[in-house]
Parts: C-alpha cells; sequence; structure tokens
C-alpha cells in the first residue's frame, strides 16, 4: 500500500473503515496502525493517548507492540508532549534523534529513526486525547505527503477513539458496578470482623484491578494505624505504618494520593485511598496500588469510596454483633456462677479471654439509696468503669441489666485488688451508684464465693454509703457474720432500739448520728482516731457523741459496747434489706 500512498482517497476510506468497524478501542487503534504502517512503509506506527496527565503508548507496529502500556511519559517530555501540548504537528525529516525535543526510549531504539512525523488526535471538542507517531529508519526520509496524510487521518480517528473510549468508559463501569454489588453481598453477609476485611480487600482489589489492597484500623485513640488485613495475604505493610504519613491519608481524606513509595516493591505504582467513617466515627483507611499501566481515575475513586462506606457500616455491625455476642457469654456466664448447682463445665463458653483461674475479683454495682441513684445510666457507668480499670495487665468483663451490673476483673495479682476499689470508689461516687467487691480468688470455686462476696458488700454498700461508693467484702467487718442471720428473730433490745432511734433520727435531722457512732465504735472508742478517720474536729466528735447519748439515753462509757456495735449493724443491715437495698 506504501506505492498507494498517492492514493490517499483510497487509503483514508480504509482508515474509515477500520474506526468504523468496531467500538473496542484496541480494535479501533489497532486497525489505524496497521493502515498507517503499510501505506507510509514506516518503521513504526506508535499511537499514545492521555491518561490523566501522562502520555501513555496504547497501540504499536509489530515490532515494538511488546511495549504498548510500559512506555509513558509526561505532556512535558519529548516531541510527543510537545505536540500534544501545543496541539501543533511536527515534522523532522533527518537526524530525527538530534532534535532538541526528542526524549530517548531506549526500548525503541531510536537511535535507527531518520525522520519522523507526530500529529495530534482531537475530541469533537477540540481538546487533544492523543498522538500519533510515524518513525523511518535511515536511509528512508518521509516526504511531505505523509505528514500530510496523517494529519487527515487523525482528524478522522479522533472521533473514533472518543467513541470507544466512552464505550469502554461505560462496559467498564457497567462492569465495575455489578462487580460492586456482589462485593456488596458478600459485606452484608459478613458478620465477623475477619470476614468483613477478608471481603473488603479482596473486593476492592478485583474490583480496580489492583495489585495490592490493604486495610487499616485506627488504634489508640486514633493516633494510630494498623495493618489489619491484604489481598495478595502475605504482602508486606507500608514501610511506617503507625507514623505520620499513612495518618495523613486518613487525616486529609485524601483519595488518589501518590505516596505508594511507602510500599516496599510497588514504588512508583498508582496509589488510591479512601477513610473508612460509620456514625462519624473514624475507623481507619484502604488502600489499594496498582502496577503501570494502571492509572486511577474518578470512576476508580468513587468506586472505592462506595466499597469503603460500605465496608465501614459492615464493620461497625460486625462490632455490635460481636458486643452483643460477648454481652450473652457474660450473661450466661454469671447465671452459671450464681447458680451453686449448675454444670460448671458451661463455664467453657466465657467470654473469650475470661480465664478465671487468673486472680480476680467480683463487682455488682447497684443503685444508691440516695435521690438520684435510682435514675443511672448503667451504660454509661459500664463504659467509664471498664476505661477507668484498663490497665494493670487487666480485663474487665459486664454484665449490665436496667437497673445494675455484674463484673468479674481480672487482675496481675492479688494485690491488684486494692487500687480496683480504689477505682470502682471514684467512679461509683461520681455516678451516685454502690459497688460491691470481693476479696480476691482463683478458679470457679473462688468465682462463685467471690460473686455472694460481691453481692453481699453491694447490700452494705447501699446502707453505709447512701451517695455512692464502693464496698469491698474484706471492708465488711463483723457485718461479714450477721449477713445469713434471719433478721426478723434478732432481739429487740435496748441497743438494738437505740440504734434504730438514731437511724430514724438521722433521716429525720439529716444528721450522721449513726454513722458517728459506728465508726467510733469501730476505732475502739479513740477520739482522736475516730476524729481523724471523719475528717472532723475531736470537738465536732465529743458534741456528736453527746448528742447520741441525749436521743439513745445511753451512756457510752458504761455499756456493753460490743453489744452495741452488733446491734447497730443488724439494724444497717434491716434498713439495707427493707428499704430496697437488698
Amino acid at each position: 500500500m506504501h506505492e498507494g500512498i498517492e492514493d490517499e482517497e483510497a487509503i483514508l476510506r480504509a482508515v474509515i473503515t477500520a474506526v468504523s468497524s468496531s467500538l473496542e478501542i484496541d480494535e479501533v487503534l489497532a486497525g489505524v496502525v496497521e493502515i498507517a504502517t503499510e501505506a507510509t512503509a514506516c518503521h513504526a506506527c506508535l499511537i499514545y493517548l492521555i491518561e490523566g496527565d501522562r502520555l501513555v503508548l496504547r497501540a504499536a507496529s509489530p515490532v515494538h507492540r511488546s511495549l504498548v502500556g510500559r512506555i509513558e511519559m509526561g505532556l512535558d517530555d519529548g516531541v510527543t508532549g510537545w505536540v500534544a501540548r501545543h496541539q501543533e504537528p511536527v515534522f523532522i525529516r533527518d537526524d530525527a534523534l538530534h532534535d532538541p525535543r526528542i526524549k530517548y526510549f531506549p526500548e525503541l531504539e531510536e537511535e535507527l529513526f531518520q525522520s519522523m512525523a507526530a500529529v495530534p488526535v482531537c475530541s469533537r471538542a477540540g481538546d487533544v486525547i492523543g498522538v500519533i507517531v510515524l518513525h523511518t529508519a535511515a536511509p528512508r526520509e518521509f516526504g511531505e505527503e505523509v505528514l500530510s496524510f496523517l494529519i487527515t487521518a487523525a482528524s478522522l480517528v479522533g472521533g473514533a477513539i472518543e467513541n470507544a473510549q466512552l464505550y469502554e468508559e461505560a462496559r467498564r463501569r457497567a462492569l465495575a458496578l455489578t462487580r460492586l454489588a456482589e462485593v456488596s453481598q458478600r459485606l452484608a453477609a459478613a458478620t465477623e470482623h475477619a470476614r468483613v476485611y477478608e471481603v473488603a480487600t479482596e473486593g476492592a482489589r478485583a474490583l480496580l484491578g489492583a495489585d495490592l489492597c490493604q486495610l487499616f484500623r485506627l488504634e489508640s485513640d486514633a493516633r494510630e494505624l494498623r495493618m489489619i488485613a491484604s489481598s495478595p495475604p502475605d504482602a508486606h505493610g507500608p514501610h511506617n505504618p503507625g507514623g505520620a504519613p499513612v495518618l495523613e491519608f486518613l487525616a486529609r481524606d485524601r483519595i488518589g494520593a501518590t505516596e505508594s513509595e511507602l510500599w516496599p516493591g510497588h514504588e512508583g505504582a498508582a496509589l488510591l485511598t479512601a477513610p473508612l467513617v460509620a456514625s462519624g466515627e473514624r475507623l481507619g483507611v484502604l488502600c489499594v496500588l496498582g502496577r503501570c499501566p494502571r492509572r486511577f481515575d474518578t470512576g476508580d475513586e468513587e468506586l472505592l469510596a462506595a466499597l469503603a462506606d460500605q465496608t465501614a457500616m459492615s464493620i461497625e455491625r460486625a462490632e455490635l454483633i460481636a458486643r452483643l455476642t460477648a454481652r450473652d457469654r457474660v450473661k450466661r456466664f454469671f447465671d452459671i456462677l450464681a447458680d451453686s448447682s449448675a454444670d460448671t463445665a458451661g463455664l467453657c463458653d466465657a467470654p473469650s479471654g475470661c480465664n478465671i483461674e487468673r486472680p480476680h475479683v467480683v463487682l455488682i454495682g447497684r443503685a444508691a439509696a440516695g435521690a438520684n441513684g435510682s435514675g443511672a445510666d448503667w451504660e454509661a457507668v459500664s463504659a467509664r468503669l471498664a476505661r477507668r480499670l484498663r490497665g494493670w495487665d487487666q480485663a474487665t468483663f459486664i454484665d449490665l441489666a436496667p437497673d445494675g451490673l455484674r463484673a468479674v476483673v481480672l487482675l496481675p495479682d492479688a494485690a491488684a485488688a486494692a487500687r480496683a476499689l480504689d477505682v470502682c470508689d471514684s467512679v461509683a461516687v461520681a455516678e451516685q451508684v454502690v459497688f460491691g467487691m470481693s476479696a480476691p480468688g482463683r478458679g470457679v470455686a473462688g468465682a462463685h464465693h467471690a460473686l455472694r462476696e460481691a453481692g453481699r458488700a453491694a447490700e452494705i454498700a447501699g446502707a453505709l454509703r447512701r451517695d455512692g461508693g464502693a464496698l469491698g467484702y474484706e471492708q465488711l467487718g463483723a457485718y461479714k457474720y450477721l449477713m445469713d442471720l434471719r433478721l426478723e428473730e434478732s432481739p429487740r433490745d435496748r441497743h438494738w432500739r437505740a440504734a434504730a432511734a438514731l437511724l430514724a433520727h438521722d433521716r429525720q435531722q439529716r444528721t450522721a448520728l449513726l454513722d458517728t457512732l459506728e465508726e467510733y465504735l469501730a476505732r475502739g472508742c479513740s477520739i482522736v482516731d475516730t476524729a481523724r478517720s471523719m475528717f472532723i474536729h475531736r470537738n465536732t466528735l465529743r458534741q456528736r457523741l453527746s448528742r447520741v447519748e441525749e436521743v439513745t439515753g445511753l451512756r457510752l462509757d458504761a455499756e456493753d459496747l460490743l453489744a452495741l456495735e452488733l446491734a447497730v449493724k443488724m439494724v444497717r443491715l434491716q434498713d439495707a434489706r427493707g428499704c430496697g437495698g437488698a
């Protein structure tokens, strides 16, 4: 056909036939390359298309066909970039390699080139969408008729390429939406975190035709990112997964980022990221990388953003299911402990990590007798308690009820129980509830006892800490020995009547005479020790004790103090059980 270059009309008809015979862009470009190569007897015909801010080789004569997709350049590079940038043809009749605009590609064997012709391919709107380049090897030179033919052919090719690109984009988008729907169905069916992560990474990688997809979760109060899933699963994560470079993707909501050098072996790859956000909370980031010639576009950004949103919702749902499942297991665990006749084999289904062979204490939380205690938000109490008890190699498992909670706290050692009690006391005071805490124990038998001890401590705390606070079982003193008595059969002697009178006086006058008397007796009737423990002046204490004697008719220096102390505690117990404290 090269002799037929003189019959330009016939060759252009062939070009028209080639570009109108298919909507497949690769077929269109291949047909144009074949006609141009044969018509001009050139060494090579190359067609570059603009993708983003790059010119990518999309079709070539057989001699360079293996380089399709592997050769690309910026719009500022070489003669091809100059043509695209200036929208003007270039014709170099001889010694093409020495043109100052040339960018040398050894793969193209450009040292053989003698002549070069390059013309822009424009869309219907007049925008450059590609460049057609012809090369001829020395000693042959192109004539002006080749450039004229190439300009005319390019004008015919532009519309066909634009149509093919639109068709390819529409088909790719339809296929992507179908695949997105499939991934969405798999995400909707996933109920566990591991499965959600697996579906999301594998789905994003397939959806975008990427080489690598990795999912990161925010941890440590949203200050660190940790890679938790990857497709392929054995791929390395970024150089510094917990550092600022990766965190910046999330902080700036970056999509279409370029920091692909963070991933070993993927330097220069196209990188696309999307944040994982559910219910306004940032959960992590989804990253995909694609090696050349893969380049991500706006459609890819939208697909990944949609998949990231669905992944975030699936993660949130999996976390809810996990919390509910863990809550059910904790409840069953406590129900078995509460039933001494239950088969302890059921404890094998205890919450993950709840190893009661470790030192542990049990907590029982109840409403305080004060005015605000009955309206306690136990969800909030539970969250605050768990947050405050975190640390010291501890783990807390809480069973919530509308009117209280039960919890087991695993400790690093028995000595940590005192610190846990201090935390419980501060939370209980702030939330106006009461906590009873068992003595430290180990094993199933110890847990059975601990649950009973915590219940008894909570009962006494309800009587002694009316505005909120915590008591440990080992702090109960004589109360421990009175808890199992039938209070309705206890003696109603003068000491019992005196304690009951003090309790009634305190309720009516908003005083603390019974508290003062109980502490005074517990301190061996020491004015100094009692005043110090109650944080009052000694004279104030003496005035209160005088008032106690006035109200009760007792003479404290002449009474059976042991009997009086027991009577006080019996009245406390009866009050706790009769007033809703039990």
